[in-house]
């Protein structure tokens, strides 16, 4: 009797459904089914859908280089060189040519931002707290926060009222810096503003006070003046069209 042939293994048989199936491993990744909307309808993103992850972009600082873009390992070597030890947890970019950087601490973003401007690979990087209003194209920055320096300003009016109305002047007040807050560093003071690209730089100006009869002059220190257009309102680029009107800078 001749030997028995033996058989080919035989493949295991799996459904449609097998195939589909989410493992254990990834059933964290798993959306909600909602009821399907009709066709040529508008589904809706509702507010309370932004705490959600809010967490983990709170904990973003955003940037982009004005008018240039930089290679992914230069940025990430040379942030996680100087921004490690500050608690620098990730680098990540967007295909518009911003990038941003997740810190293990949302506090730990205001440091990094008081103690810049910061450059890499001698480019300026334009720096701010990631919020979710935030427009990721550099044609439609209209605003930026920058540090100022204020000088001029008598100690009484070193608080946070007397900060915000002086601020103002140049924009939409943010924040000052620890030094200027507990008044340990007594030349200047530090704040940080948010300034419109509509508007020119405010170089100086007058303050009524109750001090004195005479207003007070105020001197504003620009930490850093980011290129600003004035024909198209945005920060930048800089439009050489001589024969455009332009918005005038105030003394």
């Amino acid at each position: 009797m001749a030997a028995d042939k033996k058989q080919p293994p035989q493949k295991p048989t799996s459904t449609w459904a097998d195939r589909v199936k989410v493992t254990d491993s990834s059933t964290r990744f798993t959306l909600d089914p909602p009821p399907r909307h009709e066709e040529g309808g508008k589904p809706e993103l509702t507010a309370d859908m932004l705490t959600d992850n809010a967490e983990q972009w709170e904990r973003c600082m955003v940037g982009f280089f004005p008018g240039f873009r930089m290679n992914f390992h230069t940025v990430n070597t040379v942030a996680n060189k100087i921004w490690k030890s500050g608690g620098l947890e990730s680098v990540m970019s967007t295909a518009s040519g911003f990038w941003l950087f997740r810190f293990q601490k949302k506090e730990q973003i205001q440091v990094i931002l008081e103690r810049g401007p910061w450059m890499f690979g001698g480019k300026t990087m334009i720096l701010q707290q990631w919020h979710p209003q935030f427009i990721f194209d550099k044609n439609r920055i209209s605003k930026l926060p920058v540090w100022v320096r204020i000088h001029g300003l008598p100690f009484s009016f070193w608080s946070r009222r007397g900060l915000s109305v002086v601020a103002s002047m140049m924009g939409r007040p943010l924040s000052c810096d620890e030094s200027t807050f507990c008044c340990t560093r007594l030349d200047y003071t530090w704040v940080c503003v948010e300034i419109d690209a509509a508007k020119p730089f405010i170089k100086n100006f007058d303050l009524k006070n109750p001090l004195s009869a005479d207003p007070l002059h105020i001197e504003v220190e620009y930490e850093w003046k980011p290129a600003r257009c004035e024909k198209c309102r945005v920060f930048g680029h800089v439009c050489t069209d001589k024969n455009e009107n332009v918005l005038p800078e105030e003394g």
